[in-house]
C-alpha cells in the first residue's frame, strides 16, 4: 500500500464563492441525471423534464484533498533537482515528489448527490488509485516506448479522481478524457479539471501537456459509444485511433439495468490491441447496490472480456477486464 494522504475540508459559501468553468465548447449534450437510472428512464427515447435547464448547481461545501508519490520523480529526485524544481513563484512544478489534487464536490448525504452520486467520493476510487499508483504508472502510464500515443479514458468520473490521477502520473505524449453522463456532475468535473491543471502545470514547459486533458459527455450503451468515437476532435483520425489503451472507472454499477450499457460501451471504446485494458474498483456492499459480482462477470462475458482479480479487500475489488483473444 502506498503512502497516500487525504482529507477533507468543508467550503465556506457565504462568500459568494464563484465556480469557474472551463471555457471550451462542449460538444451537444443530453440533460440527464443519474437518478434517472433508478427511475429507469432512457435518454434516447423517454421525454426528460423540462425543467432540469434552469436549475443551477449551487457552490459545492466540500473539497477533499489528496497526495500521491510520483513514481515517476520518487525513483530518481534528489534535494538539488527539488530546487530547480521551481518556478518564478516558487512554487513546485509537475516534476515534484508528490502529486496533488483537489476536488471540490458534496457530501455523501447531501441533497445533490442524492441526484447526482457522481458529486461526491466513494470508496472503491481509493484502491483504484492505489493500483494506478503502484503498478500501473510504471508498467504503462510511463511507458513510452509501448505506448507513445497512450490514450486514457475514465468512464463515470464524477469528480475525477482516478482519471487526474492517472494523466498526472502519464509520460507526456498522453491523451486523457473524463466523462460522465450526469449534468451536474460533469459541471463539478469541468471545474475539478481545470482548477487541478492549472495548479499541476500553470504556465510552465509542461503547459501542453496540460492542454491534453478534457471532458465529455458520455451515456453507456453501443450507440452513444459509437458516436462518442465519431466526435472525436482528433483532425483525420480513424475510429481505430481515436480508441482507448485504458479504460479506468471505479463505483460504476449499483443497479443490474447498467452493466451491459457499460459493457457495450467499454467494447466499442477499447483499443483492439491485446494489452488494452478496463480497469474497474467495485465495491460489493455499497448502500442501495443491487448488483453481484457474477451479474457483473456475466456481462463482460457477454461482451467478449475475460478479467482478472488485481486488488481484494473486504467488500471492494479491483479488476483487469481484457478482451477474449481468440
Amino acid at each position: 500500500t502506498f503512502p497516500c494522504t487525504s482529507y477533507k475540508i468543508g467550503l465556506d459559501t457565504d462568500h459568494g464563492r464563484t465556480m469557474t468553468m472551463v471555457t471550451t465548447t462542449p460538444l451537444k449534450e443530453t440533460q440527464w441525471l443519474d437518478a434517472w437510472v433508478r427511475w429507469e428512464k432512457n435518454p434516447s427515447t423517454d421525454a426528460l423534464d423540462d425543467d432540469v435547464d434552469d436549475e443551477e448547481l449551487p457552490p459545492p461545501t466540500e473539497r477533499f484533498i489528496f497526495t500521491y508519490p510520483n513514481p515517476a520523480k520518487t525513483t530518481t529526485s534528489t534535494s538539488d533537482d527539488n530546487n530547480n524544481n521551481k518556478d518564478t513563484n516558487g512554487q513546485t512544478n509537475i516534476d515534484k515528489d508528490v502529486i496533488e489534487l483537489q476536488l471540490d464536490g458534496f457530501p455523501s448525504d447531501s441533497e445533490q448527490t442524492w441526484n447526482s452520486t457522481g458529486l461526491t467520493l466513494w470508496k472503491s476510487s481509493h484502491h483504484l488509485c492505489q493500483h494506478l499508483v503502484s503498478t500501473e504508472a510504471a508498467n504503462t502510464l510511463q511507458n513510452s516506448k509501448r505506448y507513445p500515443n497512450l490514450r486514457i479514458l475514465e468512464v463515470g468520473s464524477g469528480l475525477g479522481r482516478c482519471g487526474l490521477l492517472a494523466h498526472r502520473l502519464s509520460h507526456e505524449g498522453v491523451t486523457t478524457i473524463l466523462t460522465d453522463g450526469d449534468t451536474d456532475a460533469l459541471k463539478m468535473l469541468r471545474q475539478n479539471v481545470e482548477n487541478n491543471t492549472i495548479k499541476a502545470y500553470g504556465d510552465n514547459d509542461d503547459h501542453d501537456r496540460g492542454n491534453n486533458i478534457s471532458c465529455r459527455q458520455l451515456l453507456w450503451g453501443e450507440e452513444h459509444a459509437e458516436n462518442f468515437l465519431t466526435q472525436q476532435p482528433s483532425e483525420g483520425a480513424s475510429k481505430l485511433s481515436a480508441k482507448f489503451d485504458i479504460i479506468l472507472g471505479s463505483d460504476l454499477i449499483y443497479v443490474q439495468s447498467v452493466i451491459r450499457p457499460l459493457f457495450e460501451t467499454v467494447r466499442v471504446l477499447l483499443s483492439d490491441e491485446a494489452e488494452s485494458k478496463f480497469l474497474m474498483a467495485h465495491c460489493a456492499r455499497r448502500e442501495g447496490n443491487e448488483v453481484d459480482l457474477p451479474m457483473v462477470f456475466d456481462g463482460a462475458e457477454a461482451e467478449g472480456f475475460g478479467w482478472d482479480v488485481l486488488i481484494e479487500e473486504d467488500d471492494i475489488s479491483v479488476f483487469c477486464f481484457k478482451r477474449k483473444q481468440c
